[in-house]
């Protein structure tokens, strides 16, 4: 408790005396910043368990001991979950003085002061990194911004298949247009005949497209992009809820048409992500939808069949960009041709709920200046090279970005899709906390209603109007959450 005092009050002294008259409000802010490195300090970092499990980050860590030998600090993994409380664990001397984390859910612990704004004024990646990613580590305090994550990769879903699984003769079925690419990657509802056909009369896989329906994250995409959002005023404002807004009903009934035709309860429940890799490598699915960062977990299951070297899967498994929706919000479309013959006029670009991931400081921590040293160390150019070689990360650096871009033109593909308002990044405020289980209950909710009347019960959600309802519901569920239950 004592520890506890002593650094909350350090804390809450930082930021009082930013507000003095005259004073330089950066500068005081970041006071706990001087460069002065922490002797025989031990930044303990906590990463990403994926980054963990494929090793890349003992060799982050490594590096850094290497190059930080000659003075006095080191760093090393913390063996604790991912998704810690630093509220609770930091005061403590439990949490870590290093996180690596989605900026959702580092931002709200920096909106109640468990994290430090950095010095990023002076730090060498600041220059190299758009200000819409900086943006998603914002806090305003006393009427300014300041920054309390430093940005490494952008997140989005996007769509992962493997060429080599491609139906025989798609160039001739399913290129209409003849672009080179098959026109069930193009448009949302290409690829809906496709899976049926597959499904109907068989392929190379036994699904076209499959996937967890029931994950917000990436279902959301088919809200906002009929004009659904998250919050109000540039997600600042949790009294204005949008995921009912516009016609995002249309969006959703895409979701239960998806849950008709897969007719597979697996998509019901958010496990489906973690077999999602075995799946596409053993050829249950042709494609699937899902971030950057785990790519070499496909490549690591196409591997362990034994039909890839690890050179033949990294060639063969392929990442792009979602498909197009279609502006009648129709899926099942017998024409699908038409989108793909006439794609501006009949489809949109999807909008894909976003994040950014970067490293934070805890507030609590007993070596600032050498937890600084290792998120820039971290966030360099030569080690966002080297994230991105180990995890397949699109990088928020621009150096780094051009550099990856000119052998992957996905990575340049996110940065516009990000840039043009195509990637909805996930609000900075701790209110986006409670969207996830009112989100997840009424998709399950609605695409349990593929199996109703098989169960002999009657459909919950066959027409618009009750999609809406159920929409309206969820939102007030989360307005609750939010409000009324805290």
């Amino acid at each position: 408790m004592k520890k506890w005092l002593a650094t909350l009050l350090c804390f809450m002294l930082v930021f009082s005396s930013a507000s003095a008259l005259g004073e330089d409000m950066y500068t005081r802010v970041t006071a706990r910043f001087n460069g002065e490195l922490e002797q025989g300090a031990v930044v303990k970092v906590l990463e990403n368990n994926t980054a963990i499990e494929l090793g890349y980050v003992q060799q982050l860590i490594d590096a850094f001991n290497a190059a930080y030998a000659d003075q006095g600090i080191s760093a090393q993994i913390m063996d604790i979950d991912q998704y810690s409380d630093l509220a609770t664990d930091g005061p403590y001397g439990y949490g870590p003085d290093v996180w690596y984390q989605a900026n959702d859910i580092l931002m709200k612990y920096a909106v109640n002061q468990h994290l430090l704004p950095l010095p990023v004024k002076s730090m060498e990646c600041w220059e190299q990194i758009p200000q819409n990613a900086w943006d998603a580590y914002r806090l305003n305090l006393y009427g300014e911004d300041f920054y309390c994550g430093a940005p490494l990769n952008v997140q989005s879903g996007m769509l992962f298949y493997i060429e080599s699984m491609l139906p025989d003769g798609w160039q001739d079925e399913w290129d209409l247009n003849a672009n080179g690419t098959p026109d069930f990657f193009e448009t949302y509802t290409a690829l809906y005949a496709l899976s049926a056909d597959i499904q109907q009369n068989g392929g190379k896989t036994r699904y076209g497209y499959l996937d967890d329906l029931v994950d917000v994250y990436f279902s959301a995409g088919y809200l906002f992009s009929y004009g659904g959002y998250v919050f109000g005023s540039n997600d600042t404002d949790p009294q204005d809820i949008g995921f009912n807004k516009g016609d995002a009903a249309r969006g959703a009934a895409m979701l239960r048409q998806w849950a008709d035709l897969m007719n597979n309860t697996e998509v019901l429940d958010k496990a489906f992500a973690s077999a999602a890799y075995a799946y596409l490598a053993e050829g249950m699915m042709l494609c699937t939808i899902t971030t950057p960062d785990v790519r070499q977990m496909f490549v690591r299951a196409m591997v362990n069949t034994g039909n890839w070297t690890q050179e033949e899967a990294e060639a063969d498994l392929k990442m792009i960009n979602v498909p197009r929706l279609p502006v009648s919000a129709d899926l099942t479309a017998d024409a699908w041709q038409d989108t793909i013959t006439d794609m501006d006029a009949l489809t949109i670009r999807t909008t894909m709920m976003g994040g950014v991931n970067g490293y934070g400081i805890s507030a609590y921590t007993k070596c600032p200046n050498a937890s600084l040293a290792f998120v820039e160390f971290a966030a360099s150019y030569e080690q966002v090279l080297a994230r991105n070689a180990a995890l397949g990360i699109s990088p928020a650096r621009g150096d780094a970005a051009a550099q990856i871009g000119q052998d992957d033109p996905t990575v340049q593909l996110i940065f516009d899709n990000l840039d043009e308002g195509y990637i909805d990044v996930m609000p900075a405020i701790d209110a986006v906390a409670q969207i996830w289980t009112p989100g997840e209950s009424f998709l399950i909710d609605l695409c349990t209603d593929a199996f109703r009347l098989d169960r002999g019960e009657s459909e919950l959600y066959d027409t618009l109007e009750k999609i809406q309802q159920g929409l309206d519901r969820m939102v007030q569920q989360i307005y609750d959450a939010i409000f009324t239950l805290a």
